[in-house]
């Protein structure tokens, strides 16, 4: 299958110096999902790898399953700092499963071709644009990275005045997240600032808004600066003892850095002026995942609200239970965009199945 997206490369070059779709003449052309190359060579990818094909297929089938669905937006999504059992937590969770749909729809509409993919993702988008609020919380909004990567994808279906609206309201978003940023606080050393920066970013970039890309790039590296340590270590993983939020720390910080890729902005390899980078923090994970060193969550927790989770039944915060490296294959999976050596480690019990995420990572 790599052979295949290599031998795709060269020749999608040759796209390079053909007629623009109308899409690229009028200037809608994706800028942090899959540029127009890569599409072209997904496409083909899938026709003639069966193993791609596999891979590409839960998200179809949950891109089918969405066109016979309606949107369930809301005005406020309530879930950080709130226990597993909140009724307000349970109802926003289940409004946002929406996101993961709309970003299934604009992958199905690319990598198919067929409009009622793209239309469908533009109800899901124009839905959730015109009710939800931005408060600038990172936590409750991360997840509307999926729906912003549709909107790149399927950005050519909107009208002039949709594109405005939809523009308009992601401004709002990023704005928000950045006015919400409390430099003395620990929140803007640790995941919360991470997935802060990857909303910013990803609205940047897609907007796009050249002030905006700026100052997230310097803070990117500002960040860097105050949450990796040279041993590979972050801020989240001393504050929490947890290698769960050593993960979700990363998690955004890998995906912006794949979207800046795309944009010509190499931010992955940034080291900082005390040896703490990105691909050392990631490579932290390793003996964790191989069996040669395991961790028990969460016993030293600074953090008194883990305890608080961990009583309350939330399977994701458990004090004192082991790891699970599968918790880390998407961010080894994405990981795999720079650096294919992370494609090479071996998950526990893993079938050895390419994921959808790894494909998207092994075509650059």
């Amino acid at each position: 299958m790599l052979a295949l997206l290599t031998a795709g490369m060269v020749a999608a070059s040759a796209l390079l110096s053909s007629p623009l779709r109308a899409e690229e003449v009028q200037g809608f052309q994706p800028r942090i999902s899959l540029l127009p190359k890569q599409v072209e060579i997904l496409r083909k990818t899938l026709r003639n790898d069966s193993a791609a094909g596999r891979a590409f297929e839960p998200v179809k089938k949950l891109a089918e399953r969405a066109l016979g669905e309606k949107p369930h937006p809301v005005k406020k999504i309530v879930s950080e700092g709130r226990l597993y059992s909140d009724p307000e937590k349970k109802q926003s969770l289940q409004a946002r499963h929406d996101l993961p749909k709309t970003e299934a729809l604009g992958y199905a509409y690319a990598l198919s071709g067929k409009t009622e993919y793209g239309e469908k993702a533009r109800e899901f988008v124009l839905a959730w644009a015109r009710l939800y609020d931005p408060d600038g919380n990172p936590i409750n909004e991360t997840e509307f990275i999926g729906l912003m990567k549709a909107y790149d994808l399927t950005r050519v279906l909107f009208t002039d005045r949709q594109r405005s609206e939809v523009g308009q309201w992601l401004l709002r978003m990023a704005e928000k997240q950045k006015a919400a940023v409390r430099p003395t606080s620990s929140t803007s050393k640790n995941n919360h600032h991470s997935h802060a920066l990857k909303i910013i970013g990803h609205a940047a970039f897609l907007l796009p808004n050249p002030e905006l890309i700026r100052w997230a790039v310097a803070d990117y590296k500002r960040h860097l600066n105050v949450n990796l340590s040279p041993d590979g270590s972050t801020f989240d993983f001393h504050q929490r003892d947890a290698l769960y939020y050593h993960v979700y720390d990363l998690l955004p910080l890998i995906e912006l850095a794949i979207a800046t890729d795309k944009n010509g902005i190499d931010l992955y390899t940034y080291t900082t002026p005390q040896g703490a980078n990105l691909e050392k923090s990631i490579a932290f994970l390793i003996p964790y995942i191989t069996g040669e060193k395991v961790h028990r969550e969460f016993v030293h927790s600074t953090v008194k609200f883990d305890l608080k989770r961990s009583r309350a039944g939330d399977p994701s915060i458990q004090v004192g239970e082991q790891w699970n490296p599968r918790k880390a294959k998407t961010l080894f999976d994405l990981a795999g965009y720079f650096q294919p050596r992370f494609h090479q480690v071996k998950f526990p019990g893993e079938d050895g199945a390419l994921s959808f995420d790894r494909l998207l990572a092994a075509c650059r």
